[in-house]
């Protein structure tokens, strides 16, 4: 993924805001990169003449250990305040970027179109589809990353051939959810800060690879940016990111575990990135890798070097200092470490500013024709008064009709009534029907679904979401729940099983919620003929737990009108 769009032919409002947002970055931009253990400041000062930049600052300062949530916005931007006071740093631009595990990232083939507003209706048009969440609630942006030379476009009209990815515009599309916006606006307004831009790291870290080997625009390039809790592993191929994923690891100080268990967690980070690298092989975008570089500060990156060597054959380096920025003195160490904060600051300064700001995305742009407008206005006016002088002759050829039968009004009311009748003893029918069907067949509809109350593990491995019962010919049960994770899933399947029901081939997606449960399966249980235990012995056999004290129902409804009674004498 390139780190600008290649759009072009924008509008006259988007010359004036590029025109205004170059004025403003000619200033100090200052990014911040925060996350549970660091936080990252790098300030980038441009000059009048293109190309003039230099890092005036790079600062590494650890988050306290204790009594900091990184999920309250309010006490993080507090804390940034107090550090950037005692640091001296006063930035008026400042920019910050969202992790990759808050994005939605996606590689679209699009017909190139010159016009950016009629290219973000497009991108919004097929985004809207594949997101995960609502479009009401997500903030989509996009870059340009390719576009068919006008050679390529000449010779696929002359072969009158279908298009091809070589004649379609490589666009990357980047989605977050509002809330994460607000999320990063909140801190850094509790900090007292202005955001200006809101980019996301995998394009961060992207622009200081080409500020730090810049030589490798054009090949298959892997980038390991490794943290302590996460390691990004993003693949470039021409300048455009084809992969990218996000890893949790555990990568703990040396000291807070044993040498051997530290060992342990290094080698499973690398099982993990090769795992992510063997994905990247079954993608249509394959090309095979020419460069690995590792990036970081936790002093792990040459562990994790030597195992991905030894399982990879491929050209495995750490990341060299930037050399294509002036950095201050005796800050290449600490610059190593900061390169998602420098690759934002860098890429805000550059000419086209930031490839994906969510706090400005690219808008489709409505463009309205004056003289369709005033054509349909004119045709709907017609119609509109043909309407009016045909609903006019009609009311008036009813009021004539009512005259002359006086008794169309009971007509009326009969037919109303006799509708009503009708649709009252299909559905009392309906239900009869469904009553006397579960009498008869006598599956214990409640027995079995109190039993299956008993047995379904805790509500802190597995929740339901809703429970229908079929028909008593088709005596099945299905039932719909959440899970934790996939073991308990298939000890519960197996659980069921056991207890004597059939139970179908689970149908089960992957879909985290908001409170950890990573997926969502349905079950559908066949009721057999002759159930082998006795549930309504199992059911007397085991009582249900005791009420909590706090309970109306504890001590029965009529021990509480009791006491009203008493109260109000």
């Amino acid at each position: 993924m390139a780190d600008t769009p290649s759009t072009s032919g924008r509008t006259r409002s988007n010359v004036l805001t590029r025109v205004r947002s170059r004025l403003g970055r000619r200033s100090d931009v200052t990014a911040l990169d925060v996350d549970q253990r660091m936080l990252r400041v790098v300030q980038v000062a441009t000059g009048k003449t293109p190309g003039s930049t230099r890092v005036k600052r790079v600062e590494v300062i650890p988050v306290p250990v204790k009594e900091f949530d990184l999920a309250n916005p309010r006490k993080v931007g507090e804390w940034i305040a107090r550090q950037l006071k005692s640091l001296h740093i006063s930035p008026s631009t400042v920019v910050m970027a969202a992790r990759r595990g808050e994005a939605v990232l996606k590689e679209l083939s699009l017909p190139h179109l010159k016009d950016a507003g009629e290219m973000a209706s497009m991108v919004h048009m097929r985004a809207a589809r594949e997101l995960p969440f609502s479009e009401k609630d997500a903030v989509i942006d996009f870059t340009v990353t390719k576009v068919p030379t006008k050679k390529e476009l000449q010779s696929a009209k002359k072969e009158t051939i279908p298009a091809t990815p070589d004649t379609k515009a490589h666009v990357v599309v980047a989605a977050v959810r509002r809330e994460t916006v607000n999320h990063y606006q909140a801190i850094a307004e509790a900090a007292g800060l202005t955001l200006t831009g809101l980019a996301l790291r995998p394009l961060a870290s992207f622009r200081a690879l080409k500020a730090c080997v810049p030589e490798i625009n054009g090949d298959a390039v892997a980038l390991i940016s490794v943290r302590r809790h996460e390691v990004d592993v993003d693949i470039l191929i021409d300048g455009r990111l084809v992969f990218s994923r996000e890893l949790s690891v555990n990568l703990e100080e040396p000291e807070d575990v044993t040498e051997a268990a530290g060992q342990d967690c290094i080698t499973q980070a690398a099982k993990e990135i090769i795992r992510c690298l063997h994905s990247y092989e079954g993608s249509e975008a394959f090309k095979p890798l020419e460069h690995l570089y590792v990036a970081g500060g936790t002093g792990l990156e040459d562990n994790l070097l030597d195992i991905i060597r030894s399982q990879a054959d491929i050209d495995c380096k750490r990341m060299p200092p930037p050399t294509g920025v002036r950095l201050p003195k005796e800050r290449e160490t600490d610059a190593t470490r900061t390169l998602t904060a420098l690759g934002l600051a860098l890429g805000f300064v550059d000419e086209r500013g930031l490839a994906v700001n969510f706090l400005a995305p690219k808008r489709p742009v409505l463009r309205r024709n004056q003289g369709r407008a005033k054509w349909l206005l004119s045709v709907v006016i017609l119609q509109a008064l043909f309407v009016f002088l045909f609903g006019a002759r009609s009311k008036l050829a009813e009021e004539y009709e009512v005259k002359l039968s006086g008794a169309s009004g009971l007509i009326s009311a009969y037919s109303i009534l006799a509708k009503r009748e009708k649709d009252i003893g299909r559905w009392t029918r309906k239900n009869a029907d469904s009553i006397r069907s579960w009498h008869g067949a006598n599956r214990h509809w409640l027995e079995h679904v109190a039993f299956l109350s008993s047995v379904i593990p805790q509500c802190d491995q597995i929740y339901l979401l809703k429970i229908n019962m079929r028909s008593a010919k088709t005596a099945v049960i299905s039932f719909q729940v959440q899970v934790r994770d996939s073991d308990v899933l298939h000890s519960f399947e197996k659980k069921l099983r056991d207890l004597g029901y059939i139970v179908k081939p689970v149908s089960f997606t992957p879909t985290n919620d908001k409170y950890g449960y990573k997926f969502r399966a349905t079950f559908d249980l066949t009721l057999p003929g002759r159930f082998p235990l006795d549930l309504l012995r199992h059911l007397d056999t085991n009582a249900p737990p005791a009420r909590l004290p706090d309970d109306i129902h504890a001590d029965d409804l009529s021990g509480i009108l009791g006491q009203k009674g008493t109260q109000h004498g």
